[in-house]
């Protein structure tokens, strides 16, 4: 498998949730855009990390697999710390390690599944975005064309369509996603007079893993869920691969976009 024609994306990329699904797909991507390396980051076991691993590097760029949890803030300064003394700096970053939470009404709410929605999809992307920030302010800008301003680095956090619609039996996940824009419009903000971007995507109905395991009941699809699901991907008008994903969040990194801060580009069809 060979890349394509570029390189748009020849930094180092750092993306969270990226040993399989989603997140691997966006790791995919940035090698296939020509990144020299790629640091994939999740919570998976070893198997799961070497997989996801190889997936990045049959596409030419070396790759580093590191185990955090983005909960936890010394293991997210760790992982950009481990990166940066691998490769030397972070240049574009992709923040998708993320949970469905529970599929129950408000007035059925475990509080401590909440409170896990809220901590991994809301202050994981806060803490990442912190850390990859510091670090992105410390380094010098990316090789720009000419007129354009610096790139010292790109972040592309992954919102979801639920962070402006919801339904029934989201709460926790609609919330988070809400939070999630509400951190990258802020994050944008403070991070554009030093030479970085940061937007988000809003990625519409695919069945990932993660999303499989949420209409399971007792090791069974659910059907009431499974309909739900058919019902609003057919609303989007087709269902989407993983791939698509991946390429806009790492066009949305290439110092092209510079003009492009704070947004939360839908991808839903």
């Amino acid at each position: 498998m060979g890349r394509r024609q570029g390189p748009n994306t020849p930094g180092i990329a750092f993306v969270t949730g990226a040993a399989r699904g989603l997140g691997n797909a966006v790791a995919v991507s940035f090698a296939k855009e020509g990144a020299k390396a790629v640091v994939i980051v999740d919570i998976n076991d070893e198997e799961t990390m070497e997989l996801g691993k190889a997936a990045v590097e049959a596409h030419g760029a070396e790759c580093l697999a590191i185990r955090a949890d983005v909960t936890q803030e010394a293991e997210v300064a760790s992982a950009v710390s481990e990166a940066v003394a691998k490769f030397g700096r972070i240049d574009y970053a992709a923040n998708f390690a993320g949970i469905v939470g529970p599929p129950d009404s408000i007035v059925n709410l475990d509080v401590a599944k909440w409170r896990k929605t809220l901590e991994v999809n809301a202050t994981g992307v806060m803490l990442c975005t912190k850390y990859e920030m510091i670090q992105m302010m410390k380094q010098d800008s990316l090789a720009v064309e000419d007129g354009r301003p610096p790139q010292r680095g790109a972040i592309v956090n992954c919102a979801s369509v639920n962070s402006l619609l919801t339904m029934p039996g989201t709460g926790p996940y609609t919330a988070s996603k809400h939070a999630c824009y509400g951190i990258t419009k802020t994050a944008a903000l403070e991070g554009r007079s030093h030479g970085i971007r940061v937007n988000a995507v809003s990625p519409g109905f695919l069945l990932t893993k993660m999303a499989e395991e949420s209409l399971m009941k007792d090791d069974v699809v659910d059907s009431r869920g499974m309909a739900m699901w058919q019902y609003f991907v057919s609303r989007q008008g087709r269902s989407a691969s993983f791939d698509e994903i991946g390429d806009v969040v790492a066009l949305m990194c290439t110092p092209k976009m510079s003009l492009v801060v704070g947004q939360n580009l839908f991808i839903d069809g």
